[in-house]
């Protein structure tokens, strides 16, 4: 009876620890994102990056609520008013419809007092900035997509682009090994074929073939019920001013409601 016992016990625990994509039905997105969850629940922290197809993609970020408040300034010393302008994010012409009765000599003005829009903060929308670490590594930038008629999270990209020297070419396989593992971990195997094979985990702290593959324009997917995770890597040499060579990696892992994946993949097929 005793053996019975430890050994339902240790399959309860084996149970907990299993590896499952059904992780990312659970998780249902990343930290705090949800797929299928409101705008408004972001709304404080998205700056507009672009509206295509019926969906918008905002950027989540730190955002500062102002007004803006009239207020006499005296100058003493010489100012030029272009100066002031740009200085104010306003116009000459909205500066002098301001300043009905100001002189000025040539541009500028001196010993005078002028009305100027200061602005004043309100508010300030920070961000938890553990948002930004995914796995040890940086994520430069958060994407949520959201569907215009519905106000719906649709997809979360996590920006991991790094810019690397040239002599990092042959370590950007076992450098995705490693972003991948990760995952796996978690997930298990990804959902898609082709997967890893043997040699990738006979020899654990090298690359194999199966990553060498996806260094330019791959993808490794996840596909759960309704949640598709992706991570996609590509390579670009670029050439620095100074006639230097670097690499930059482009690192995009990204988590999709699944009829929204494929209602995109069918639309640019």
């Amino acid at each position: 009876m005793k053996k019975i016992l430890t050994l339902s016990c240790l399959f309860v625990i084996f149970l907990s620890n299993a590896q499952s994509v059904d992780v990312l039905e659970d998780k249902n997105g990343y930290k705090i994102f949800k797929l299928n969850s409101d705008k408004l629940d972001y709304i404080n922290n998205l700056k507009l990056i672009n509206m295509n197809d019926g969906f918008s993609t905002y950027n989540y970020q730190e955002t500062v609520e102002y007004e803006i408040i009239n207020e006499l300034r005296y100058f003493k010393n010489k100012t030029s008013l272009t100066y002031l302008a740009n200085k104010h994010s306003t116009t000459l012409i909205s500066l002098k419809n301001l300043n009905p009765n100001m002189k000025d000599r040539k541009g500028y003005i001196k010993k005078t007092e002028i009305v100027l829009p200061i602005k004043k903060i309100l508010r300030k929308n920070s961000i938890d900035n553990s948002l930004f670490n995914l796995f040890g590594e940086k994520v430069n930038l958060i994407y949520l997509t959201f569907e215009n008629s519905s106000n719906k999270l649709k997809k979360i990209s996590l920006n991991l682009d790094i810019k690397r020297s040239v002599q990092w070419l042959p370590l950007l396989g076992y450098n995705l090994k490693e972003l991948y593992t990760e995952f796996e971990n978690i997930l298990g195997q990804n959902t898609e074929y082709p997967k890893p094979t043997s040699d990738c985990y006979k020899f654990k702290s090298q690359s194999c073939i199966y990553f060498e593959d996806r260094i330019f324009k791959g993808k490794i997917l996840w596909k759960s019920k309704s949640i598709v995770l992706e991570i996609y890597h590509d390579v670009k040499p670029i050439v620095n001013y100074d006639g230097t060579s670097n690499l930059m990696v482009n690192r995009i892992i990204s988590f999709e409601d699944r009829d929204y994946y494929k209602s995109k993949k069918l639309l640019h097929f």
